[in-house]
């Protein structure tokens, strides 16, 4: 087990304020981006999302400006700053603009970006150091460099490998189950429904 640093495995980068870099529809070199949305990150964590609307799924930026944006893809991890949970995004979030509620994670090679996903949400350790960070806040939000100063403790790549493999196999089933559980509550309410129509 290696007790590190996080700054000294990952780059750290804080997502951008999407009023900064926008124009309007109408700019002559516009190119519409879709943003990342609290909705798309609470799905891939399988936490329920209950807000109607997210604030904003898109937005227009300068086309020279697109290719500087900080975007999700594969093996990159996406930390919500607010909620302080952690997510690797599934293939169809990927190239989405990442907004300045959210930090992404990219890490040296040797470093399993879904066993740090669970490592975030899951282990004591890491919790403890989210609490001790945000403590005295009245919004108990993470910063960068709170992030940059924690301390974590990594087993070999081979250990991190099987517990991703196992958090993403028990991910799959709570995702089945609520599947199965929606489908079930439209089965019965099409039932009610029926009998109902039967007075």
């Amino acid at each position: 087990m290696t007790i590190i640093k996080l700054n000294e495995i990952a780059t750290i980068t804080q997502g951008v304020n999407p009023a900064r870099i926008e124009v309007t529809e109408e700019h002559a070199d516009a190119v519409k981006v879709n943003l990342l949305t609290l909705r798309q990150f609470n799905k891939a964590i399988g936490l329920p999302y209950r807000m109607l609307q997210d604030k904003k799924q898109h937005s227009f930026v300068k086309e020279e400006k697109f290719e500087k944006l900080l975007l999700t893809k594969a093996d990159r991890l996406i930390i919500h700053l607010q909620s302080q949970k952690a997510a690797v995004l599934p293939k169809e979030d990927w190239n989405l603009v990442i907004p300045s509620n959210f930090v992404a994670l990219d890490f040296e090679e040797g470093i399993s970006a879904p066993f740090m996903s669970w490592y975030f949400n899951e282990h004591p350790k890491i919790q403890k150091q989210f609490h001790l960070s945000t403590q005295g806040s009245t919004i108990a939000t993470l910063s960068i460099n709170m992030l940059r100063a924690m301390v974590i403790s990594l087993p070999p790549m081979v250990e991190q490998e099987k517990i991703a493999s196992i958090v993403t196999l028990q991910q799959h089933k709570r995702a089945l189950m609520q599947e199965r559980n929606e489908l079930e509550n439209k089965w019965v309410r099409q039932q009610i429904l029926n009998k109902l129509g039967e007075f």
